[in-house]
């Protein structure tokens, strides 16, 4: 807890927890649940995971309150989606295709091949980047279709098109992927497969003792789990796996400060598979003030005062055959081509800096 910023990070590594148990399909996240409602939440989550195809809409927001408009920043993403041939990888496939680059591109490559998908992103961006916009919202529109990736370009801030000198395209174009990963595989070199495993065994050490302090209620299809904050950091193991020794008055009080935040899950049931996921952690100013006066920092700058995040997750379709086709007359970049373009961009930019 030598950090103001440490219930922030807390945030994600809580995130990071629980989202891998959920996409592991396993019983990880089934908490103080029955047996019963145990293996109907788990098998829904089994049969999403396992669906070849759907649709899906996404929304989020992050929002870090401060007294210093420097440390404050506000987020928000809408998106919406569909794809056909999609599978799903587990841990163990991550840590085999770290360890073997070659077995990764020809199964990446494989897996391009078979799948097509849409996506498209609107995203509020924090003041601080809001001028790379324009002010404007960013909006990405994303297409993968036999293996190459395409892109709306007209709908870019104008702000990329001075970048790179104009040379950007004005609608849509591709970038032929399978062409990039075959070109790139002789170069990619092993991972320490060992630092992969002991990382991925950490982190299910994780999931597990944060399940022990998971509470769910539930209301037909729905299940709401809860974590208990306060029991999870209070939790020896808790305690050594996230290096907190020598805990303080202060830091102590700083822990008991998370009875008044929220982390809490949503599964909502369709009945085989899950129609939405939602995610809600909030952290109010009692907490942060707690952490703050926990803090051995000696920074000057206030800290942040409130942060909350959000996700909303759906799913649509889930099974049903999904139409995605490549746009219509949209260039294709090759690999090559691409290095040759990124070292003209480079240049105008380097070009740009020393004019100025």
């Amino acid at each position: 807890m030598k950090s103001r910023l440490l219930a922030l990070c807390m945030l994600f590594v809580l995130i990071a927890a629980v989202v891998p148990g959920v996409m592991a399909q396993d019983t990880t996240i089934c908490g103080n649940l029955s047996a019963d409602d145990c293996s109907a939440l788990t098998s829904a989550i089994t049969s999403t995971g396992a669906s070849g195809s759907g649709a899906f809409t996404l929304d989020l927001s992050a929002e870090l309150q401060s007294e210093d408009p420097t440390q404050a920043f506000n987020v928000a993403v809408s998106a919406d989606g569909k794809f056909n041939g999609f599978a799903g990888a587990s841990m163990d496939d991550v840590t085999a295709l770290q360890a073997d680059p070659t077995a990764a591109v020809a199964k990446l490559t494989e897996g391009l091949k078979s799948f097509s998908g849409e996506l498209n992103i609107n995203a509020t961006l924090p003041t601080a980047a809001a001028s790379m916009t324009g002010g404007e919202p960013l909006v990405l529109n994303l297409l993968l279709v036999d293996g190459v990736g395409y892109l709306d370009f007209s709908k870019l801030p104008a702000t990329v098109g001075a970048m790179t000198g104009g040379k950007t395209p004005t609608g849509w174009a591709g970038l032929d992927l399978i062409d990039v990963l075959t070109n790139l595989g002789p170069s990619l070199k092993p991972s320490a497969a060992a630092t992969t495993s002991t990382s991925a065994a950490d982190m299910a050490k994780v999931q597990a003792l944060i399940a022990g302090h998971l509470e769910y209620t539930r209301d037909g299809d729905t299940f709401t789990g809860t974590v208990d904050l306060v029991g999870l950091f209070n939790d020896p193991e808790f305690q050594t796996l996230t290096n907190m020794k020598e805990i303080t008055d202060a830091q102590n009080a700083a822990i008991e400060s998370l009875s008044d935040a929220t982390f809490q899950i949503v599964f909502t049931l369709d009945g085989d598979n899950l129609s939405g996921l939602q995610l809600t952690i909030d952290l109010p100013e009692s907490t942060m003030t707690a952490f703050a006066a926990a803090s051995t920092s000696s920074s000057s700058s206030k800290p942040p005062t409130a942060a909350n995040i959000s996700i909303d997750l759906k799913f649509s379709g889930l099974g049903e055959a999904q139409t995605v086709t490549a746009p219509e007359g949209a260039p294709v970049t090759k690999f090559m081509e691409l290095m040759t373009a990124i070292s003209e961009i480079y240049g105008n930019i380097a070009g740009g800096m020393k004019s100025s």
